[in-house]
Formats: C-alpha cells, sequence, structure tokens
C-alpha cells in the first residue's frame, strides 16, 4: 500500500512556509505605511528594558497617579508593534491617570506561542521588580494583545502569583479555533477583520501547538478568580462573540466582569478616537473603569 505521509508532510511544511512568508511580507507594509505622530507636549516616553523585551513606559507629566497599566498590542500575533498602538496608549494613560507601559512582545513566525506570553509576563514581573504593587497594575490589550492579556493572568494564576487588579479587553480575540459563530455571520459588517486570515495568523502563531490549547485560546482555559474585567466589543465585528463567550464564561466562573457592546463600529474603533465620538466615549468608559478598580498609590 502507498503512503501518502510524506507527501502530507511536505504540503504541511510549504504551507506553513507560505504563511510565514505572507505575515512577514504584512508586516513589513504595515511597518513601512507607519508614519509616527509628532509627540503632544507634555507626553513622556521612557524606554525601558523589561527584563530582557523592549517596551515604552508612557505618561503625562500632569499625572501624578502611580497607577500602572501593562499594554499588549493587537495584531493577530504577527503584526503591531509599540509604533502602531503608541497613541492609543497616551489616550488610555490620559483617561485612566495612568503609566501605560506598552510591550514589544515577539511576534509569530519568528516568535509562535509562548514567546510574546513568555515576553508579557517578564514586563510584568519587571514592574513587580521595581516596587509596584499588583493593586497598582491593570492588563488591557486589543484583539491579540487582549487574548495574551488573558493567557498571562491564567498562567500567573496557575502558579500562584500575584494577579493585577483588573484588566481591560478590547474587542478580544480569545478562541484560535475561528469557531465562533459571528466568525460568519458577521462577514458583511466587518470591514477589517477577515475570517480566512485569521485562521491562518493562528496557525502561524500556534506553531507546534493546537489552537485548541488553553494557553493559544484562553477562552477555554480557567476563568474563575480572575480580578474584576471590562470587555469592550462592537456588535459588527467578527470578533462580537469571542467577547460575549469570554463575558458569560467569566461571570459563570465567578469573576466580575462588565461588557459593552458598540453598535455600527469597527474592529478596535478605539484606535480612531481622532474620528470617532464613539471612540472617545469608549475610552472614557475604560478610563473610569481603571480609575475604579486600580490604585493609584501604593497602600
Amino acid at each position: 500500500m502507498i503512503s501518502f505521509e510524506p507527501f502530507r508532510q511536505s504540503f504541511d511544511f510549504w504551507h506553513r512556509q507560505g504563511l510565514n512568508q505572507y505575515c512577514r511580507l504584512m508586516r513589513d507594509q504595515l511597518e513601512s505605511a507607519m508614519l509616527k505622530p509628532c509627540r503632544p507636549h507634555g507626553l513622556i516616553i521612557s524606554e525601558q528594558d523589561t527584563n530582557g523585551v523592549k517596551s515604552e513606559l508612557v505618561y503625562w507629566d500632569h499625572d501624578t497617579p502611580r497607577r500602572y497599566v501593562v499594554y499588549l498590542h493587537g495584531g493577530g500575533y504577527v503584526l503591531g508593534s509599540i509604533d502602531t498602538h503608541r497613541e492609543l496608549a497616551a489616550q488610555i494613560a490620559h483617561r485612566a491617570h495612568a503609566r501605560v507601559l506598552i510591550v514589544e512582545y515577539r511576534l509569530a513566525p519568528e516568535g509562535p506561542y509562548p514567546a510574546g506570553l513568555d515576553d508579557a509576563e517578564a514586563a510584568y514581573q519587571w514592574l513587580l521588580d521595581v516596587g509596584v504593587t499588583p493593586s497598582q497594575i491593570a492588563f488591557a490589550g486589543d484583539s491579540a494583545g487582549g487574548g495574551l492579556a488573558l493567557a498571562l493572568m491564567q498562567r500567573l494564576k496557575s502558579a500562584g502569583r500575584p494577579l493585577p487588579a483588573a484588566a481591560a479587553f478590547l474587542s478580544p480575540w480569545v478562541d484560535l479555533t475561528c469557531s465562533t459563530p459571528s466568525l460568519d455571520t458577521n462577514t458583511a459588517t466587518d470591514m477589517v477583520l477577515n475570517k480566512a486570515q485569521m485562521q491562518s495568523f493562528a496557525h502561524v502563531y500556534a506553531g507546534d501547538h493546537s489552537v485548541s490549547d488553553a494557553g493559544v485560546s484562553p477562552l477555554f482555559g480557567d476563568l474563575s478568580s480572575l480580578p474584576p474585567c471590562l470587555i469592550q466589543v462592537s456588535r459588527q465585528e467578527l470578533l462580537l462573540d469571542d467577547g460575549v463567550r469570554l463575558a458569560e464564561r467569566l461571570e459563570a466562573s465567578g469573576t466580575p466582569v462588565q461588557i459593552s457592546k458598540w453598535s455600527q463600529m469597527p474592529h478596535v474603533w478605539q484606535l480612531l478616537h481622532r474620528y470617532l465620538p464613539q471612540a472617545d466615549e469608549a475610552l472614557r468608559e475604560l478610563g473610569e473603569f481603571l480609575k475604579m478598580k486600580v490604585k493609584g498609590e501604593p497602600s
């Protein structure tokens, strides 16, 4: 009998090589298209080496509270950077009266799971090492960054390590099996995301792990005993049901959760605060949540 296994393995290898090249090309195009805006007056940007991981601490010179946000950017685990999310981080810093630590975690295909998660953990540990208490820290992230923030909390809890005081998820991607219903039902209304592209990103990020692994898809992990969470999601985006299912499972696990659904908004519309009043409102809600849940000074 002829075995087709060598042919299948060869196909899988070249398919993955093609996906890797596609992800690198998209990243290059995004970076070449980026125009760095002028730094607003009063905004302080401090580069940090957070236990070997490049990060930036972003805050405003008129804000005195020592509230911190570890921010993990989106981009499907293959795109995005400090540059693409610095302005959003500055807005969060302003609204929450906080210092926002943007983490330049490793991206796939060069850094598949768990590289980014390791980097996020290293950055959080750096804050603890310099004397910031967990009660002064929140995690936040958009899209893939939201999934990474959730996975990090699950890892910390499993290891018996201190959790942050709160977490905020903007259009979170927490199910990389891409089985959430709205990935199909909202195809016509989401002008940003594409299911086939998301499936490709998911497999590139997962690497040798299953996309259903709880570290990769934290929706399937332990959601009990986590800090209060805020979820913001658009009713028209592909990831609507990722946010809804996350809220339902957090609530069922006894974790305090607040979900905010917005109409006629694109994926991670908070990035468009210059143009959309709804983005400004969402950031205001986020800021109030963080000020309420996270201490501004050590106890």
